[in-house]
């Protein structure tokens, strides 16, 4: 629909001038009308407006998750390790596990993962993948010359967990645009003249011709039938820092704890652009009828820290089997976190107009729920041996550590959408004495969190590996895993309706490999 009076272009800093200039007339002209009031801060959230970004469920989840964990003989035997572990990396899943290690041990290991993502949106499909390499440990044990038993010391870095993701789309939505998320249709007189006035001032689509103001209402001047396409790439991980040991407090049983400082980052990079592509706001409309494309980037950039302790008790009966179990502390993370989001748009008579960056840092803090898990290992014969673990999480403990009443709604969206779950890992060792070589499978299941989630949403991985005795002090160890599930990413709302979401299929690729020497 064309307008029915022409707009004038001029600079998105004067026109927000002028304006907001009209627009406190024409509230003060109208001050005498009845102002139903409603809370600043629930609106602005409901459009999206930057000025303040708002923390969600989803990122309690994200740092209460862990990875695939440390060490290639792990990986190789699919983090099957909680009633058998016998090396470095026993530090991270069972400390317990340090009391089997009689000799000196330094070890470093190097991670390597892939991401591949294929997304359906509105019937197309696109591909996106991307690799990354950290280094995944790098530690010492030390065991301590005793008369009966075994007391062990460990100390050293483990990559707990990798954040890194993409996903790229393109697709033409008919029913609806971002701009109507981020600039909803909205009745000035329900606010205040500052609250108004700051309203408009901070919305984006606004400052850049995308939105406008008639008679004290505001409303989006693009609202469905654009070409929808973007990129969003996380990046980061969370790094432990570990101290531990474990001790034989009986024949065959031992206890062990280990201390961990958590460092971490996160980032997060959305590019995300809709297009008149069928030319539904034709070059013959008048401004600024005639667009032709919005441009929306948004930055998250985070830095957390915390701690937690592992304690984990095993029982061993040599040359037959292996018990063991751990409790995990809940850990408390402070989040540092800095955010930005601009726009540009542009029109078919060739004008563009940027909003600038808005910008923002906001810290909070959250917690994450007790992790218990419980292991056994077989020798099923001298060369075979059998090993599973199942780790239950009540996800409904997760929670932001806060009194701000928007963090205290999201600690109730938490106990509405989340679900306990029990992780299921099982590997298997065939010893070749012969040549001196270790082979490994395994195979892990972890449960979508999410309540009402179906099975294809669950995170499933098929795992290899393999350990080479080099010499008498050396061992080389390689693991490898190959992940897929399906998932989703919500664009925007409407009305808290979903408006935009792409359904995605993720694969995954990882390998460990570590280098144990023991002297």
């Amino acid at each position: 629909t064309v307008p029915r009076q022409r707009r004038f272009r001029e600079s998105p800093e004067r026109r927000s001038t002028r304006k907001v200039a009209r627009v406190l007339e024409d509230l003060t002209m109208n001050r005498t009308k009845v102002l139903k009031r409603v809370l600043l801060s629930s609106l602005l959230a409901a459009a999206c407006v930057t000025g303040a970004r708002a923390q969600y469920a989803e990122d309690v989840l994200r740092f209460s998750q862990s990875g695939l964990g440390v060490g290639a003989k792990a990986l190789g035997m699919g983090t099957a390790t909680v009633g058998w572990i016998d090396d470095y990396s026993a530090l991270f899943w069972n400390p317990a596990g340090l009391a089997t290690i009689r000799d000196f041990e330094f070890s470093a290991g190097l991670g390597m993962s892939s991401y591949g993502d294929k997304a359906t949106f509105f019937g197309t499909n696109t591909s996106a993948d991307m690799r990354f390499t950290n280094l995944n440990n790098l530690g010492i044990v030390y065991p301590i010359p005793t008369s009966r038993g075994s007391l062990t010391f460990a100390f050293g870095y483990g990559r707990t967990a990798d954040y890194s993701s993409i996903v790229r789309f393109n697709g033409f939505n008919p029913s609806s645009s971002i701009v109507r998320s981020l600039a909803p249709d909205t009745d000035l007189l329900t606010m205040s003249q500052s609250d108004a006035l700051n309203y408009i001032n901070n919305n984006i689509p606004f400052l850049i011709y995308l939105a406008d103001t008639s008679n004290d209402y505001f409303y989006p001047i693009v609202t469905d039938s654009v070409q929808q396409s973007g990129t969003v790439t996380e990046g980061g991980g969370m790094n432990t820092w570990s101290l531990g040991g474990a001790i034989d407090i009986a024949k065959d049983f031992s206890l062990g704890v280990s201390l961990n400082i958590l460092t971490g980052s996160y980032s997060y990079d959305r590019e995300y652009t809709e297009s008149d592509s069928r030319n539904v706001y034709h070059a013959s409309y008048v401004f600024p009828w005639n667009f032709d494309t919005f441009r929306y980037t948004s930055t998250i950039r985070s830095d957390l820290s915390g701690f937690n302790a592992l304690f984990g008790f095993m029982y061993r009966k040599q040359g037959r089997f292996r018990i063991g179990a751990t409790v995990k502390t809940p850990t408390t993370y402070e989040i540092s976190e800095t955010f930005s989001d601009q726009g540009t748009s542009r029109f078919d008579d060739g004008s563009s107009y940027s909003s600038g960056a808005f910008s923002g840092k906001t810290t909070y803090r959250i917690k994450t729920p007790v992790v218990m898990a419980v292991g056994a290992s077989v020798q099923i014969v001298d060369w075979l041996m059998l090993a599973g673990d199942a780790e239950y999480t009540d996800w409904t403990q997760m929670q932001f550590d806060s009194d701000n009443p928007d963090l205290v709604a999201e600690n109730r969206t938490i106990q509405t959408i989340y679900k306990p779950t029990t992780n299921l890992r099982a590997g298997a060792e065939v010893t070749l004495w012969g040549l001196g070589l270790k082979l490994r499978g395994g195979y892990v299941l972890n449960p979508s969190p999410y309540k009402g989630d179906p099975s294809s949403f669950d995170q499933k991985y098929y795992t290899a590996g393999a350990g080479f005795i080099v010499d008498e002090n050396i061992t080389l160890n390689a693991g490898y895993a190959y992940g897929t599930w399906k998932t989703f990413r919500d664009n925007y709302y409407l009305g808290g309706a979903v408006a935009s979401r792409t359904s995605e299929s993720v694969t995954t690729h990882r390998f460990n490999f570590t280098l144990s020497y023991r002297f």
